[in-house]
């Protein structure tokens, strides 16, 4: 029998990257662009799989709570790896400026446009102008109506849940308190994260 396709030499390189690569040779539709987007895809149609599941299982109340400690505990897993990119280590100190530099990476890695639009000792707030996965997935697959449903249960919760956390493990809770105003996937004109120093008096 003809072992049809099968290569000289299989591809492992365990690492994603080198993978792709090297399936790039052979096949051009494996673009940087293509695979970029095909895991935006998969990640953001899971995500949304995810909470559907729950809220059927579970009811809308219990499923939103669900959800939020889910991305609680990415959370926590994603940590060292942020702290690496800025050349931290666990345990280390962070200040706000390094906080700053963490949510310009946990953006910008995944095609998120962010800047920093206010900065003082009492106050930083940053502006998303663009989210891939609601503006050109979610609203791309399902109707206005779905999408609005869907992002009006979730999204403060999990962006609150997300850094409230990062804030947390940094140490920095006592001192600031995270703020979520507007939501592009909500009809804003941009994502707004705010960052707001407690008051002792």
């Amino acid at each position: 029998m003809e072992n049809v396709g099968a290569p000289a030499v299989p591809i492992r390189c365990q690492d994603v990257v080198k993978n792709y690569k090297e399936m790039q040779k052979t096949d051009s539709r494996y673009s940087f662009e293509y695979g970029t987007e095909a895991l935006l895809n998969v990640f953001t149609l899971h995500d949304f799989a995810l909470f559907h599941v729950l809220e059927e299982e579970y009811g809308t109340e219990k499923a939103v709570n669900l959800y939020a400690k889910i991305w609680e505990k990415r959370t926590y897993l994603e940590w060292p790896g942020l702290l690496k990119e800025i050349g931290l280590k666990e345990g280390d100190p962070v200040t706000m400026e390094d906080f700053i530099k963490i949510m310009e990476i946990y953006f910008q890695t995944f095609g998120n446009p962010i800047y920093l639009s206010e900065k003082s000792d009492e106050r930083v707030t940053f502006r998303v102008t663009d989210c891939p996965y609601t503006t050109q997935i979610l609203w791309n697959m399902f109707s206005a109506d779905d999408n609005l449903a869907y992002n009006d249960k979730i999204q403060v919760q999990c962006n609150t849940a997300i850094f409230d956390t990062m804030l947390k493990i940094a140490k920095m809770d006592n001192d600031w308190n995270f703020g979520f105003p507007s939501q592009l996937c909500r009809t804003g004109q941009y994502c707004e994260f705010t960052f707001v120093k407690k008051s002792f008096e």
